[in-house]
């Protein structure tokens, strides 16, 4: 028996390598990616590294099974960026993990591919990353993703609950559908043919980079709505003693009208999903006709906004 016939298809990676240098560029076939951040440190005074890291989740079987891994890649980039830019910082570089348990090198190369034209679009750099291939860890068909970013914001320019303060408003702009939490319930919704399986089911994840980096200087906080849904991740940036109201009046996407007709209580979708609010921003209300003004110009339009005040519960939702 050979390394082969245990599961392991050296040749398929290799050949998976040569077509992908073209999207990695230098650092294909070293131990480490390489960045030049001296070239980003002379534009900062006082410049302060980001990072984070995410997944796509259980969102990755449904996307398998429909062969969309060019879903996968903008919806991995998606989770991390979207919550990169929420403490201020542009991305810089970003690295992915792609595990299966047995290597489609067709497969690979959409999401890599994918990987490099989406972080191309916002200027960041997909400096390198792992393809594993894991038999007897993965189902042979199974294939997961993670990935890792890094951004750099200038130090006073840092968003977050510091900034926030009595009198500041919150505005929130659409979300695409899911993104990519809560799939646990929706595959089992699906499983039970309470709701039936379109496209809007796996919508890709919207993309909020550049118009937060465009604001970001209007605004003192921002929220990436995601596992937990509005109160859980809006409560984050909101410093204690403050909170906010929030009348849901807004119209919701087609997907989660048809998780509401099969039967889940809103209190469950308001828990679990970021029901057709992706970002919430919160600013001081001077400046938001030139946010609204900028907003407009990505396509954006508001759908929420209510006001910070003194408060012992940061976020109250009435359905």
């Amino acid at each position: 028996m050979n390394y082969s016939e245990s599961g392991v298809n050296i040749k398929e990676a290799d050949q998976m390598v040569d077509d992908i240098k073209k999207y990695i560029g230098n650092n294909i076939g070293l131990y480490g990616g390489l960045f030049p951040i001296y070239k980003y440190l002379k534009n900062y005074k006082k410049p302060v590294l980001v990072s984070s890291t995410d997944g796509v989740g259980t969102k990755m079987m449904l996307l398998e099974q429909e062969n969309r891994l060019d879903i996968a890649a903008n919806d991995l980039i998606a989770m991390n960026v979207n919550d990169l830019v929420c403490m201020g910082a542009k991305p810089l570089f970003f690295m992915d993990y792609y595990a299966t348990g047995k290597l489609k090198k067709e497969q690979a190369n959409t999401f890599i591919k994918s990987l490099s034209k989406i972080l191309s679009e916002m200027d960041c750099e997909l400096l390198g990353g792992e393809t594993a291939e894991l038999p007897g860890l993965f189902k042979e068909s199974s294939v997961d993703v993670g990935g890792f970013v890094v951004g750099i914001v200038e130090e006073e320019e840092i968003l977050g609950p510091q900034k926030v303060k009595e009198g500041d408003i919150i505005i929130g702009i659409s979300s695409s559908g899911v993104h990519s939490n809560g799939y646990s319930l929706v595959r089992k919704l699906l499983e039970n043919n309470s709701i039936k399986f379109d496209e809007s089911v796996i919508e890709p994840t919207k993309l909020y980079v550049k118009q937060t980096l465009a604001i970001k200087n209007l605004i003192n906080s921002a929220a990436h709505i995601t596992g937990g849904g509005i109160e859980g991740n809006l409560s984050r940036v909101i410093p204690d003693e403050l909170g906010v109201d929030i009348k849901f009046n807004w119209e919701l996407p087609k997907i989660f009208t048809k998780i509401a007709n099969s039967g889940i209580k809103l209190k469950d979708m308001f828990e679990t999903f970021n029901m057709g609010i992706g970002m919430i921003y919160v600013l001081p209300e001077e400046n938001f006709e030139n946010v609204e003004k900028i907003l407009d110009d990505f396509g954006e339009k508001i759908i929420l906004k209510s006001k910070i005040k003194k408060s012992k519960q940061k976020v109250k939702i009435e359905y």
